[in-house]
């Protein structure tokens, strides 16, 4: 939804039932969340809800767009940091961002809703990749794509367990730093493999 063009009433009342939205998730499972519910924590009415979304599902998906939309800005900023060499200044306003976020990140990973929302920050890595290496060959277009599905995969899927508590005690900032580790040997890997 273009926001741009809306006045300024339109663009309030959307935020305000964005931040209910995300306020419910923290309260209760996102399927127990109701249009009555999201307009009465935004302190609106029904029909404002309706004049912008057709349902929950619906404000979850542009809430979800959202999420996507800062996680494409930190993959744009790692286009121009060299990511490979040196990921933690990316993973670490992504963790940030995660950390900040948590109850509403966790139960979007946690919700069959979210696989638009992997596929497309999936989608700007896979194009982030493809920029970077610039592959000509069709066997060169497949060796990056598997790249990119391995690191891509491998960070989401990393931060998805953290944010379920699959690593009991262990701070974002200590996940970042493994996670920079394992990015950066690949990325080692990976110019032996393209250059040598």
């Amino acid at each position: 939804m273009a926001e741009r063009g809306m006045n300024r009433n339109a663009q309030r009342s959307i935020r305000l039932l964005k931040e209910a939205f995300i306020e419910l998730v923290a309260e209760k499972p996102l399927e127990s969340i109701t249009v009555s519910d999201v307009a009465r924590k935004a302190d609106l009415n029904r029909g404002t809800f309706y004049a912008h979304f057709d349902n929950v599902d619906d404000l979850m998906r542009s809430v979800m767009s959202d999420t996507a939309d800062t996680m494409s800005l930190f993959l744009s900023k790692a286009l121009e940091s060299g990511f490979l060499e040196e990921p933690l200044p990316v993973l670490t306003q992504v963790g940030e961002y995660l950390d900040q976020n948590r109850e509403l990140t966790r139960k979007l990973v946690e919700s069959r809703s979210v696989e638009p929302f992997a596929l497309a920050l999936k989608a700007c890595f896979r194009e982030w990749v493809q920029q970077r290496i610039s592959p000509n060959t069709p066997q060169e277009k497949g060796v990056c794509a598997m790249l990119t599905d391995y690191v891509a995969g491998g960070v989401l899927q990393t931060y998805r367990s953290w944010l379920v508590g699959e690593y009991p005690g262990m701070e974002i900032g200590e996940v970042n730093k493994y996670l920079s580790e394992f990015v950066r040997s690949t990325g080692r890997g990976i110019a032996d493999l393209w250059l040598g």
